[in-house]
Order: structure tokens, then C-alpha cells, then sequence
């Protein structure tokens, strides 16, 4: 059975964070981390990223792919901007797993039946 590949880019300040993410993505079954032309981006948001939100901006104007971000900390505002930028799953840093990972990019990608935000909080 054929199963398509989900491309995925991950942007971060944190380069070790970064390799973290990419680490975990390579190891999914259907999922390959590209630079350009991504189905899904993630986007990882330290806790003293000042560049996030811009970046968060950046990559939703841009509208190129929906937009997953895994998060260390946030409060009510920027759940509620996250939101507004039409982000499609929040994960928390600290408990993210393979799985949870998986589910929220093919939720992201379009394999799963959409949820709304609140609940996508993984």
C-alpha cells in the first residue's frame, strides 16, 4: 500500500531545538523534513524567543502550508494570536512525543478530520 509523504520544514532560533524536532520527524513513518515547499511547517517557539512571533507572522502571511507550533510557554495572548494566525495544533514542548507529533502533522496535513483549536492543544 502506497502512502503518501507528508514534507515538513521546521523553523526555530534554537538550531539545537531545532535538530531535535527534525530528529523525531525522520523517525515517522510517511514524513520527510524539506527546506522548500513544505505540506506542514513547524515552528518551534522558545521561551525567550524574541523572534517567534514574527517569525509566526512571516510564515503566516506567507499562507505557503499550515502551520503546527511547538511551544515551550503560552499565556492566554498568545494562545489567542496563535489562533488568529490560523495555526492548526499547539503542542507543549515538554511533553511532546513521536506520536503526538505524528498525529498533529498529518492533522495539519489534511489525513485526519479537523478539530478545532481547543482541542487540537495537544
Amino acid at each position: 500500500m502506497f502512502q503518501k509523504c507528508i514534507t515538513v520544514n521546521v523553523s526555530a532560533a534554537d538550531e539545537i531545538g531545532r535538530h531535535r524536532i527534525v530528529r523525531q520527524l525522520r523517525t515517522l513513518p510517511g514524513v520527510s523534513v524539506v527546506r522548500e515547499q513544505p505540506a506542514v511547517d513547524i515552528l518551534l517557539m522558545g521561551r525567550h524567543d524574541r523572534d517567534a512571533p514574527a517569525e509566526l507572522r512571516r510564515l503566516a502571511r506567507a499562507g505557503r502550508a499550515p502551520l503546527v507550533v511547538v511551544a515551550d510557554d503560552l499565556g492566554e495572548t498568545e494562545l489567542m494570536a496563535v489562533s488568529e494566525y490560523g495555526v492548526q495544533c499547539v503542542l507543549w514542548s515538554h511533553r511532546l512525543t513521536p506520536g503526538r507529533l505524528q498525529r498533529a502533522v498529518h492533522n495539519a496535513a489534511g489525513c485526519c478530520p479537523r478539530v478545532p483549536l481547543s482541542l487540537a492543544l495537544v
